[in-house]
């Protein structure tokens, strides 16, 4: 044997003596600069350094490897607790003019409390998608809604109507948690396969929503249950979905998950040593308003396709929105319908996105995946675009559908016919330009998605507050007709 062999033999053994006599603590590993090299660790896969990860590609903890059955219960959840939000956001238009005949103000100023609801999905987003992303999508989902349900409460008990102003803007400030951050928990699930078929459900959810809300709005409004009760309606809805979300809800971030795994194998080995790569993150306040607070802000501003998505985005959410706000000018002013039935048309809206989700799952399941398979499993966030184009087309053809068949000399039928368009091409947008979203950013997607429902609910805010004006100097006839110039442009 060499004298280097019979030394280097020496030094490990020494070593190994060394390491045995002194006791395992942060100090001893951190000023010697050693590396954990073995962990002996019950169901756990063997460690080769300080750096915790996943125990291999088939780590069923990691979130991409869960089973078809927790996936889609997870995105349900996510689903449920997005139309909880966006079902709230719309239903108050059915109880304006309720509460604008009990506080005595007009019709256009008791808008302001859809308005502000809109307005408060633009704050939200700023503070919640960084947040799901540093501590984790479940605790910035629950803790949000649970303020957003005390919110709700405080509106059906309002006494005068500055305080339904204020607990509107705050509720919607709230529940904007989910719309921001479920597209981001959908990538922590779903690989860029699955994911647009799951991203069906979350779009319906934002569509169906605000589409349904205004039908039991108006029933409950007109009974005996007065427009309170579409507050309590909200706050019993979303507590029992809440309470599934505690319960039943598991948390998808991958870097959180590892973050809990590496504190768990710290404790259980004494090696301080052991961190995620999440953890190496500067989480200071100071960095945390840096680099998580402006950064939806500054994607919008810096990223021209997350401008260019997000603008056009908004300008569908506004429309849709201010749609909801000319119903009833269209069916119960003019045509002279009763506030129930004046409400039923905002079905079509929903058979519209209907239609448009089974177009987008085909789309996904046969056309994007026979893409996939063609080019070994990849895709360009672009590929997503397609259901765009044609939700582009059928837009402005809603609107000029509704605006030349609106007088009550023809039959109601062909303005349903454009409000189904209105739907298709509203979801055909919207969904595609949050899977590009998601697709091209995927690491940042919650804050993508963030920037997107900033700039959307903001114009989503203002647009309702020109319906009264807008129809009734114009006519409906020539405002739909420049609303479906507009979506040509």
């Amino acid at each position: 044997m060499s004298r280097t062999s019979v030394s280097s033999d020496t030094t490990r053994a020494m070593s190994s003596e060394e390491d045995r006599a002194l006791p395992v603590t942060p100090n001893n590993d951190l000023e010697r600069g050693r590396q954990v090299d073995r962990i002996d660790i019950p169901n756990e896969k063997k460690v080769s350094s300080d750096m915790v990860d996943w125990d291999g590609p088939d780590d069923p903890a990691n979130p991409q490897n869960w089973s078809h059955r927790t996936k889609v219960r997870v995105t349900l959840l996510y689903g449920l607790t997005t139309a909880c939000a966006t079902f709230s956001s719309s239903i108050f238009s059915a109880a304006s003019q309720f509460v604008a005949r009990d506080y005595g103000i007009s019709t256009e100023v008791s808008i302001l409390g859809l308005s502000l609801f809109l307005l408060g999905f633009t704050v939200g987003p700023v503070l919640f998608a960084p947040v799901s992303e540093v501590y984790g999508r479940k605790i910035a989902l629950v803790i949000p809604m649970f303020i957003f349900i005390c919110f709700s409460a405080a509106t059906a008990t309002a006494e005068n109507i500055q305080t339904i102003f204020i607990t509107r803007f705050f509720g919607g400030t709230f529940s904007s948690a989910p719309v921001t951050i479920v597209g981001g928990g959908l990538a922590d699930i779903w690989n860029q396969r699955e994911r647009g078929s799951a991203i069906v459900i979350y779009s319906l959810c934002i569509v169906g929503g605000p589409t349904l809300a205004p039908v039991i709005g108006s029933a409950v409004s007109t009974s005996y249950l007065t427009w309170r009760w579409t507050e309590y309606l909200i706050v019993i809805l979303t507590s029992f979905v809440l309470i599934l979300d505690i319960f039943f809800l598991p948390e998808t971030s991958s870097a959180v998950i590892l973050t809990r795994k590496a504190r768990r194998l710290r404790l259980s080995t004494g090696r301080w040593a052991l961190h995620s790569k999440h953890e190496e993150t500067d989480h200071s306040l100071k960095t945390f308003v840096r680099k998580n607070l402006v950064l939806p802000l500054r994607m919008l501003v810096g990223e021209p396709m997350v401008t260019l998505i997000t603008t056009y985005n908004a300008f569908a959410y506004g429309v849709l929105y201010l749609l909801f706000a000319s119903i009833p000018i269209i069916f119960e002013e003019d045509r002279g319908w009763k506030p129930v039935p004046g409400s039923l048309p905002n079905l079509a809206t929903l058979v519209g996105t209907l239609l448009a989700a089974l177009l987008n799952f085909l789309y996904a399941e046969f056309a994007f995946a026979k893409y996939m398979d063609k080019h070994d499993g990849k895709a360009p966030p672009e590929q997503r675009l397609p259901p765009m184009m044609l939700g582009s087309i059928l837009f402005p053809i809603g609107f000029f559908i509704i605006g030349w068949t609106s007088k009550p000399s023809i039959h109601w039928f062909p303005s349903l016919v454009g409000l189904v368009f209105i739907g298709m091409s509203f979801l055909l947008i919207f969904q595609a330009g949050i899977n590009y979203l998601i697709d091209a950013y995927t690491k940042n997607s919650a804050s993508a998605v963030a920037a997107n429902t900033f700039n959307r609910s903001l114009v989503g805010a203002a647009l309702p507050l020109v319906a009264q004006p807008l129809f009734h100097n114009l006519g409906v006839d020539w405002a739909c007709t420049l609303l479906g110039c507009l979506a040509v442009l």
